[in-house]
């Protein structure tokens, strides 16, 4: 073995243990059994063997997923691989993961080779993506970076659970999260039954009387032309209402009853759609608290054992709650576990937020929003 890669094996022990700011140069030299102006015939500084541990892991990483993922045909089955990959090195390199999660609170890590690397393993995730796009296997709307940030920020969080607090390895999760993701994705494959094609029906006919009396008025407004415009038969109208007035009496019944779930709480989509509103909404106002939280806090030991991590867990309890609603109303998937759903949706906003803290993105955090609420509300859904 190299003298620099000792000092690399070395230096990832002593960085697991102690934390990038509480190791020393002396330390690492010792541990390397070497003096520590043996250090410097290799590497100019402490920061510069932290990027290399990560550049190394990477290197390897992508090798390893590349070798995986040769051979597979479809982009379902490429994600798939690609899912249980990550989780793998994740779960099979403990200490790396450790500094890798550190070094996040670093901006000198951005401007470094290993960042190039880690663009470089997130660009496959995203290839991937692009492709079920293209082939029709994934839904054209999804936005194929997002997706990709919430399989690595989900990972992220199972990964600081799992090093920090002795929870479950990436590696366990693997299955679940392609599954979670894969509902995200994919596109729907639902049978309509007879009831719910007689809703939609239902639907038609009311959306367009709605356009027709707001246009040239009860009086003027014929059930003929609804029926034409609705694209049935004037008889299936009179099968859903008794006349015309009738017909009109009927329509607010479908938009106040949307609004009553709403201002009620009894749709659990629309109650963790505005709880993930909220979470948006409070990080985009407080860029400060945003940029302490996801760079210093996630990967510190002692923030998981203090009042403000317990605030957090109220917060996803609150979630948890609306998940489990929607669980026993049969809207969300009975099989769900927790843990999982929360590292998804904490991942993914902590990976959303990252650029935008670090690089000053403009993006908007409110379309991103939007776009991840859809997404994590689509991944609790069956895929049938």
């Amino acid at each position: 073995m190299s003298k620099r890669a000792i000092v690399l094996a070395s230096a990832t022990r002593v960085l697991a243990e102690k934390g990038f700011e509480g190791a020393t140069i002396s330390e690492i030299a010792k541990e390397a059994q070497i003096a520590p102006s043996g250090i410097y015939t290799c590497f100019n500084s402490k920061e510069e063997i932290l990027f290399a541990i990560i550049e190394e892991f990477l290197i390897e990483s992508i090798e390893g997923i590349k070798d995986h993922l040769e051979g597979i045909l479809g982009a379902i089955n490429k994600l798939r691989k690609a899912v249980w990959c990550h989780c793998k090195f994740y779960s099979a390199s403990r200490k790396e993961i450790q500094i890798i999660l550190e070094s996040r609170s670093y901006p000198e890590f951005y401007k470094s080779s290993a960042y190039k690397k880690l663009k470089q393993y997130s660009g496959i995730f995203t290839t991937i993506i692009e492709q079920g796009v293209a082939e029709g296997s994934f839904r054209k709307s999804i936005p194929p970076r997002i997706v990709r940030d919430m399989i690595l920020g989900t990972v992220d969080h199972v990964a600081i659970n799992w090093t920090l607090k002795n929870g479950t390895s990436p590696l366990e999760v693997a299955e679940h999260l392609f599954d979670l993701i894969n509902n995200a994705i994919t596109r729907k494959k639902t049978i309509i039954s007879p009831a719910n094609k007689k809703e939609r029906k239902r639907r038609q006919i009311i959306c367009c009387a709605s356009k027709l009396f707001a246009s040239y008025g009860y009086k003027d407004t014929n059930v003929m032309e609804i029926a034409r415009q609705a694209g049935v038969s004037e008889g299936t109208i009179y099968d859903y209402y008794q006349n015309k007035e009738n017909l009109l009496i009927n329509i607010p019944e479908e938009k106040l009853g949307q609004l009553l779930d709403e201002l009620s709480g009894n749709s659990p989509e629309i109650e963790l759609r505005k709880m993930i509103y909220s979470l948006f909404n409070f990080y985009n106002e407080d860029h400060d608290y945003s940029r302490i939280l996801v760079l210093m806090l996630r990967p510190n030991k002692k923030f998981y054992y203090s009042e403000s991590n317990k605030i957090l867990e109220k917060i996803f309890s609150i979630i948890q709650g609306i998940i489990r609603d929607g669980q026993n109303s049969g809207v969300f998937i009975s099989e769900l576990r927790p843990t999982v759903c929360r590292a998804l949706l904490f991942g993914s906003i902590d990976h959303i937020l990252i650029p935008w803290i670090i690089f000053k993105r403009n993006y908007d955090l409110i379309k991103v929003r939007n776009e991840i609420a859809s997404l994590f509300i689509d991944a609790l859904k069956e895929n049938s």
